[in-house]
Formats: C-alpha cells, structure tokens, sequence
C-alpha cells in the first residue's frame, strides 16, 4: 500500500481525515455510542479503498479526496451527534426540511455522488468511465444499505432504520449518481488526453 506516498501528496487531507477520525472516536466513546465500534471498521476499509483505487487507477484528484473526507466527516457526525431539534439522539434523524428531507437522506445522495466521481475518475481511460462509476457507486449504495440493516438486527436501539428508511436511502443514492453523472458529462469528464 502506498499511504506514505498519498500521505506525502496530500498532507492537507490525510491530516483533516485523521484528525476527524481521532475527534470522533473519542466522541463515540465519550458517549458510549455502540456506532463508534462499526464506524471505525467501516472507515478503515473506506481508507484503504481509496488507497487501492489511487495506486491502481491514480492518482485520485485532491479535490475527489477532499470531497471523500468530508463524506466521512458527515458519515461519522450522523451517528456520533446528536440532533440539533432535540427529537431524536442522532444527527442523522435531523429533519432539514420538515417532514421532507433528513440529514441521512443528504448524506447518502452526497456520498454517492462523490463515490461516483471518484470511480468514473478510476476508470477514465475505459470506454464508458461515467457509466462505471454510476453503477459502481449504486452497488456501493446497496451494499452500505445491506451494511445497514445488518447492523440495525444485531445492535438494539442502533437508530439505523426500517424498510422505509432503506428504500428513501437507495432513492438518494439514486439522485446523487445522476446529479453526479449530469455533472461529469456537463463538465466533459473525461478528458480526451486522459483516454490517450
């Protein structure tokens, strides 16, 4: 693995990702949040997929890694706070628009518009990068959602959600990969010279 080498690349982000993991342990331990012990697993995996995908189809852009840490950012904040209305203990049942939109269903149209980019970027020199990565980032959706309700059956009280929740989380995924997908083919991902 070359985390040195991404380390040394972009030291900005390694270090915002590492002190946001670090701040946020403590919090989840502070609060005794059973989340913090499947948040960080997940977390490392996530890390260790971007190192992957940067060494095998990289570099990874900084603004893609930046945009990545603050999907974890969010991530973690969604299960470690609370929510601000004070009706629910977390974050993510934080309704920004009343009885219309979540902070979850943001987070998770966010993190698949970002996962999106970032896998249509590792497969740009292929015939239909976009594409990819909009398919890739759906699977990455649908199993975080199988993730989900794994954990909601084994951790009682996990706030995870019912089938309600699982089915407006894959509606989101959905809205993130195509605002995603509308904006690389706005924006001429990719570039001829990256095909070449």
């Amino acid at each position: 693995m070359r985390l040195p080498d991404l380390v040394r690349r972009h030291p900005a982000v390694s270090g915002f990702t590492a002190a946001h993991l670090v701040v946020f342990t403590v919090i989840g331990i502070a609060l005794e949040r059973p989340f913090v012990w499947v948040y960080l697993p997940l977390m490392a995996a996530s890390i260790a997929a971007v190192m992957v995908i940067d060494r095998r189809a990289g570099p990874l852009p900084g603004a893609v890694l930046w945009a990545l840490s603050a999907w974890g950012l969010m991530h973690l904040a969604g299960g470690l706070l609370g929510d601000p209305s004070g009706r629910s203990s977390i974050l993510y049942n934080w309704w920004l628009v009343d009885g219309w939109v979540r902070y979850d269903q943001v987070v998770h149209g966010y993190g698949i518009a970002v996962v999106t980019i970032a896998l249509a970027h590792s497969a740009r020199r292929s015939d239909r990068p976009v594409l990819r990565g909009f398919a890739w980032g759906q699977a990455i959706g649908v199993g975080n959602e199988v993730v989900e309700n794994v954990f909601a059956r084994l951790v009682e009280g996990s706030n995870v959600g019912d089938a309600v929740n699982t089915a407006w989380d894959l509606a989101w995924h959905l809205v993130g990969g195509a605002a995603a997908v509308v904006w690389m083919v706005r924006a001429g991902f990719p570039a001829i010279s990256d095909r070449e």
